[in-house]
């Protein structure tokens, strides 16, 4: 491992990474609407929101680990987590003017169907997370 590029020693071998990037007036970045639903979710997510909003919506996804690691970063815009009911969210992390809110409920361990790690960062804007109720 010493040989390796830092960023490859940080994740185990088998883990993976996706990243989101937010950049307007370019793009917005995000996994919404009919890409939300044909996706695998990697083990460790990265979301940048750099003037443009990010949204990830892990509430009907093709494939997902049992918990899923969020790096969240809200720069001047927002980045909003659209989970299914079901599934346990630990939201924490630092904020510069900005919000991090948790809108999901607390589910019992015996209850869970998912947990989502969400480590918050923002700076002038807010991470969201919200459960999206009435998915099958």
């Amino acid at each position: 491992m010493a040989n390796q590029p830092k960023d490859e020693q940080k994740i185990p071998a088998g883990k993976s990474r996706r990243w989101f990037l937010g950049l307007e007036p370019i793009f917005e970045g995000g996994r919404k609407g009919k890409r939300a639903h044909d996706w695998d979710v990697e083990d460790e997510l990265i979301a940048v929101a750099l003037l443009g909003d990010v949204t990830i919506d892990l509430s009907q996804t093709r494939s997902a680990p049992a918990a899923v690691v969020i790096d969240a970063y809200a720069i001047i815009r927002d980045v909003d987590v659209f989970v299914a009911e079901g599934t346990h969210v630990e939201l924490y992390g630092g904020v510069v003017r900005g919000d991090l809110t948790n809108q999901v409920p607390a589910v019992p361990k015996e209850l869970r169907k998912g947990v989502g790690n969400i480590h918050g960062h923002s700076v002038l804007g807010d991470v969201t997370v919200r459960v999206v109720a009435g998915q099958p």
